[in-house]
């Protein structure tokens, strides 16, 4: 299959197939508030299987996932207090957050310690598909494992692009740098990536 490729004039009829990409296990290249992501719908496992593959990334090292609002993460999380997480609502920047006791059902998204992460995206073009496939996405750099981060479309290498089903290239503010990464441990904040 070609890769499709949309730029700025973003629409209803084209978040409709985005969402038909994704449904059908399709993976696809956006930019975020940080850097440009690879992704697919993250409760397809075979999906994220593909994603792993598309980077070369051990299956050791979980992806994250990009969700539309933290009223949804309990979805995929065992016993949340979620008032303990409300700070990330009021962040221009929504840092990446692990939390702890993945439910089984996605435990193909956790690590060795069944902690999952997700970053809320303040993006109106993610969230309006994030919303309409009914599930996180994943967001993970657009980059074979260990190479440098992309910060624009043309910083991906061409092994990336060729996997994807979907390119969506629409007008996003990004800071170049990978998301904060931050854990909570007993009610304190331990920062993995800053």
């Amino acid at each position: 299959m070609s890769t499709k490729v949309w730029s700025n004039n973003y629409n209803s009829s084209k978040i409709d197939s985005a969402f038909e990409i994704l449904n059908n296990g399709g993976i696809i290249l956006y930019p975020t508030e940080t850097i440009w992501a690879i992704g697919c719908k993250s409760i397809l496992k075979n999906s994220v299987k593909r994603v792993y593959e598309i980077k070369k990334r051990p299956y050791h090292m979980p992806l994250i996932n990009l969700i539309d609002e933290t009223k949804k993460i309990p979805k995929y999380v065992e016993n949340l207090n979620i008032k303990e997480f409300d700070f990330i609502n009021k962040n221009d920047t929504p840092p990446t957050v692990i939390y702890p006791n993945c439910k089984s059902k996605y435990s193909f998204l956790a690590n060795d310690m069944n902690e999952i992460s997700f970053r809320v995206t303040p993006i109106k073009e993610l969230k309006e598909i994030i919303s309409k496939i009914d599930s996180p996405l994943i967001s993970s750099s657009a980059n074979i494992s260990g190479e440098n981060f992309p910060k624009r479309l043309d910083n991906i290498s061409n092994s990336i692009i060729n996997s994807a089903d979907l390119i969506l290239n629409f007008e996003v503010k990004s800071s170049g740098r990978p998301s904060e990464v931050i854990k909570i441990n007993n009610g304190k904040i331990e920062y993995l990536r800053k």
